[in-house]
């Protein structure tokens, strides 16, 4: 699938690791998942840099946002 935050910024499918959201801690944690690019991910922009409100304001967006656009990229037959 690629970095789900480059697809949104017009950057196309970069590779992409795991990013466990951390707002669902129910037991769903396991299937919360982003795939995130190092640099938005664990770089000085990405949500372990900036950390979590410095984040959602840089890019206007929350993990919970993100990981909806992921199941909706998932759930697309196209």
């Amino acid at each position: 699938m690629g970095c789900i935050l480059c697809q949104h910024l017009g950057h196309g499918k970069t590779p992409a690791a795991i990013h466990h959201v951390e707002a669902i801690r129910d037991g769903l944690s396991a299937y919360a998942i982003l795939p995130l690019c190092y640099e938005h991910h664990q770089g000085q922009s990405g949500v372990h840099g900036l950390h979590r409100r410095a984040f959602e304001a840089r890019y206007k967006l929350t993990e919970i946002d993100m990981l909806a656009m992921v199941n909706k990229a998932l759930n697309d037959p196209h």
